[in-house]
């Protein structure tokens, strides 16, 4: 077993959501472990209004204090210009960018999807996916420059279904997408992509109705055990990619998205599926595919061919030509 220090010397790694709870622990422990680090954080509030400048500067100035390294930026993420500015103050401050930890979302107040606001539903998908896409898109270039590069983006445990919180879910589970695509893009390059499904109290989980469990969860589940296993992920000691983990409380555990086998019927009438529905339902025989050229050939190994579609080392469809 490899005993020696994980050590992030002369790497630049933007944080996002670093002025509080996970990015702030986060940022801290990277820098104690001498990361150069951009404290990204525009200080607003669980909806996403009220922007302060000083969770991200006083962040930054513990950092410095402690004898780390690190700046603040207050941009806002929920802009293309905002996303590109947290990796361009990385480049201007450090000469370079190594990776980023998105931690950042807004949570918009719970309710029935007939009663969603216009502005949360964009304002959390803005800052989730669009901001993971912008900053990706910013810092491609760097990362493919030199070779090496670390992105860790923050899905949640509310894909699996969380009852009013429509808007964040849908949000989250973008990344289930974007993720083992990224991977692929940057296998090539040296550049690592996973995310994870963190577990810890925050100001959202504070918001849990007080018992027992609010109790234990406050008790086991701390920032600074989801910053470690983070941290690794976005080390040089990390070579896996594509990857969703769930972290919280020291755990760390696999996330993967499965299909099963299926029935395969003749597909001939609505009746038809009805019948095979309780047999659909009741089959467990999950595979996992790692990318869409594994599983188009799993499914048409099911019909009996041999063949898939080349999807890893090659776009799967052509160029649009003009309709």
């Amino acid at each position: 077993m490899n005993q020696a220090e994980v050590r992030f010397d002369g790497r630049a790694i933007v944080v996002t959501g670093a002025g509080r709870g996970l990015g702030q622990a986060e940022a801290m422990l990277l820098a104690s472990r001498g990361a150069k680090v951009v404290v990204a954080d525009n200080g607003s509030a669980m909806a996403g209004d009220r922007a302060s400048q000083g969770p991200a500067e006083t962040v930054a100035e513990e950092i410095v204090a402690a004898g780390g390294e690190a700046v603040a930026c207050t941009a806002d993420l929920s802009t293309g210009e905002g996303a590109a500015e947290a990796v361009e103050s990385c480049v201007a401050a450090f000469g370079r960018i190594d990776g980023i930890a998105h931690f950042a979302s807004t949570c918009p107040e719970l309710m029935p999807p007939d009663a969603l606001p216009d502005r949360d539903v964009e304002l959390v998908l803005r800052v989730n996916c669009f901001a993971a896409i912008w900053m990706a898109r910013a810092a491609w270039p760097h990362m493919e420059k030199q070779g090496y590069g670390r992105l860790l983006f923050t899905p949640s445990a509310a894909v699996f279904g969380a009852l009013g919180n429509t808007p964040y879910a849908t949000a989250k589970a973008s990344y289930l997408g974007l993720v083992p695509t990224l991977a692929l893009e940057g296998a090539r390059h040296g550049i690592c992509v996973n995310g994870v499904m963190p577990s810890a109290r925050t100001r959202m989980t504070e918001g849990f109705p007080p018992g027992a469990y609010a109790d234990w969860f406050f008790r086991t589940m701390t920032p600074e055990k989801v910053a470690a296993a983070a941290a690794f992920l976005l080390s040089e000691d990390c070579e896996v990619s594509g990857e969703i983990f769930s972290l919280g409380g020291g755990r760390v555990a696999r996330v993967a998205l499965a299909e099963a086998e299926g029935v395969i019927g003749e597909g001939a009438s609505i009746e038809q599926v009805r019948a095979a529905m309780p047999q659909v339902m009741a089959d467990t025989s999950f595979f996992f595919p790692k990318d869409l050229s594994e599983r188009s050939a799993k499914v048409s190994s099911l019909f009996g061919f041999d063949g898939g579609l080349d999807a890893s080392d090659s776009y799967a469809v052509r160029p649009h030509a003009d309709d």
